[in-house]
């Protein structure tokens, strides 16, 4: 006990505290408070700001040797009541560059020059190469001024050479098949928080884009299709009548459909005869573009009504050889339809969702890159990558700080919405990476930034731990208040960049209790989840909080009668600071057993008890 109090302190004289809330806050993040940027109760304050920009790109790529040429113009809105003497830039295909650092391995043949920037221009100045300092995945432009409320205009000519193995998130699939993303230029998030975000990209932490419109024109050969962020524009133009009335169908439809068949790629009735076809999206208010092209995948979609007025169209495009893949649009049916009706009861936001088979599990925008995943990794993936769509797209969270802040919400998807999807699969989940790692020298608390973990217990602290979190609070609220929580989050902060302390207050106030003692446990600190039975008598059973962990007490009782009753207490069991409670029983106990398939628990050998007299 005594060495919990001790952490604490020691959090609080690290980080401070704000009136009205009993978490510790960073002294970055206090400062937000004091602007008004950001208000206590986790909405944003009266001088909330972001930046924002609206991208116009024309991009050429060659699929022969994979060679990315592009020119965009950019418009960039500076609403901060900051003067920008430097703009940051993100070049995040310079991960490929030879003298990168780098997270990931990268295999001798994909390493390259990186992004080349042929001409820079700010409104329509030049802006020389001294100016442009290339450090990795950062380009800074330096000696210029952007005034709060100006609006400035960049003009960037660039290439590079897209990685053909070394697969990590966009790159060649097969000799007919490419995901191409963040292949783009673009301008940091610069932020009431941090300034400008300079977390360099090094390969297994993710992004965190501003929110921006995009106008996107892709020039490829003849015979490939092209799906992308947005909605494509001139669909007359590329494809042939049968396949623009299939689109039309599908839409219209809740059942699965075929749009492109192997036999329509045979008999070259997919796209319009033309050497060269220019794909024409856009996409408005959203974190990032990304496409996917191939001349031989199959396409299958259905509609969705996410909304009484609006339909969503759930797409598959993949490898036909890939048989697996072949229910994986009607999960993504059913995954965009239980968001916008149960779980959280949120509309599907934007107009399609597309799985496209690639050698990764990763979410962009409207878009996914899966494997050809079989069985229950099948749905699991599908479930997990379209759930992102809330989080970080919809709710536009910091992954390259806090990436509990999406993929907590993306894990906790895996099982909460299994049951819904009407398969064979059981309701489980592998805990071992909490287990085998909660409380050893590598672990971490979840508020722990992303870049910081390492090791077995990176996956446990951004994903699991979160999202078993989630679950333990959805027990304990229901699904009516839990659910209204997450909602209540949600229509705060979408289009927006919400902090962990932003979530924490909403999440109190959707609830309408608050549940700073529970993130506190869970969340700021590194307890180990441990519970165990201490004493079973004829009439009684009591569980110790071994770990300071908390969480929920499942218990199956055995009564000498051979009878079974299983008994629960959620998680505000240990609210007060209790290490043990006791439950009492009328008929006599034989026996008992803690714990079901949700539940951490580093040592199970304390689990179960006999009565003994």
């Amino acid at each position: 006990m005594f060495k919990t109090c001790l952490t604490l302190a020691f959090i609080s004289f690290l980080f401070g505290t704000i009136c009205g809330q009993s978490l510790p806050i960073a002294v970055n993040f206090q400062t937000s408070y004091q602007k008004q940027t950001r208000s206590q109760e986790g909405t944003p304050g009266k001088n909330y700001w972001q930046n924002g920009g609206k991208y116009n790109i024309r991009v050429n790529f060659n699929p022969e040797t994979r060679e990315l040429t592009g020119s965009e113009g950019i418009d960039y809105y500076n609403n901060s009541p900051d003067t920008l003497k430097k703009v940051v830039f993100k070049l995040y295909p310079n991960l490929f560059q030879a003298q990168a650092m780098r997270n990931v391995p990268i295999a001798a043949e994909d390493l390259t020059k990186g992004v080349t920037i042929q001409t820079m221009q700010l409104d329509s100045i030049n802006i020389p190469e001294k100016k442009r300092v290339i450090r990795g995945t950062n380009m800074h432009i330096t000696g210029i001024r952007i005034l709060p409320g100006q609006h400035v205009h960049f003009d960037v000519d660039f290439n590079y050479t897209l990685n053909k193995t070394s697969f990590t998130r966009t790159g060649q699939v097969d000799t007919g098949a490419f995901m191409i993303a963040y292949f783009f230029p673009r301008i940091a998030v610069y932020d009431d928080i941090d300034g400008w975000n300079e977390y360099p990209y090094v390969g297994k932490e993710e992004f965190y884009n501003d929110y921006c419109d995009f106008r996107v024109d892709i020039t490829v050969p003849g015979d490939y299709a092209v799906w992308a962020t947005g909605a494509l524009q001139n669909a007359a133009n590329v494809y042939q009548p049968v396949i623009l009335e299939r689109m039309k169908d599908a839409l219209a439809s809740d059942s699965v459909t075929d749009i492109i068949l192997s036999a329509d790629w045979n008999n070259h009735t997919v796209l319009q005869n033309a050497p060269t076809h220019h794909w024409q999206f856009e996409a408005k208010n959203v974190t990032d573009f990304a496409f996917a092209m191939s001349n031989h995948y199959v396409w299958k979609a259905s509609g969705v009504q996410v909304d009484t007025d609006r339909r969503a169209l759930a797409n598959a495009v993949y490898n036909p050889a890939h048989r697996s893949f072949e229910p994986v649009a009607g999960y993504v049916h059913k995954t965009m339809d239980v968001i916008s009706h149960k779980k959280p009861g949120v509309a599907f936001p934007y107009p399609h969702e597309t799985i496209f088979e690639g050698l990764d599990a990763m979410e962009y925008p409207m878009m996914v890159n899966n494997l050809p995943f079989e069985g229950l990794e099948a749905v699991q993936f599908t479930i997990h990558e379209v759930y992102h769509t809330l989080f970080p797209f919809y709710v536009g969270s910091n992954e390259t700080k806090y990436s509990f802040m999406d993929e907590g919400w993306a894990t906790y998807s895996e099982f909460m919405l299994l049951k819904e999807m009407g398969t064979v699969y059981k309701d489980e989940y592998d805990l071992s990476s909490i287990n085998e790692s909660a409380g050893t020298d590598i672990d971490m608390p979840v508020m722990t930034p992303t870049a910081q973990l390492y090791g077995a217990a990176r996956f446990s602290n951004k994903d699991l731990k979160p999202a078993l979190g989630f679950r333990y609070l959805q027990e304990l609220l229901g699904d009516e208040v839990f659910y209204k929580a997450v909602r209540y989050y949600i229509h705060q902060w979408n289009g927006k960049h919400p902090t962990p302390y932003d979530f924490f207050a909403c999440m109190n106030k959707g609830a309408g209790m608050n549940l700073d003692w529970f993130w506190q446990n869970w969340y700021f600190e590194k307890n180990v989840p441990d519970l165990g039975i201490e004493q079973v008598t004829a009439n009684s059973v009591v569980v110790t909080r071994v770990g300071a962990a908390m969480l929920p007490v499942h218990l199956e009782i055995t009564y000498t009668d051979g009878s079974k009753e299983w008994i629960s207490k959620a998680v505000d069991c240990w609210k007060d600071g209790k290490r043990r409670i006791t439950l009492s029983f009328r008929k006599k106990v034989a026996g008992a057993k803690l714990g079901n398939g949700y539940d951490a628990d580093v040592n199970m050998s304390n689990n179960k008890r006999l009565y003994q007299k």
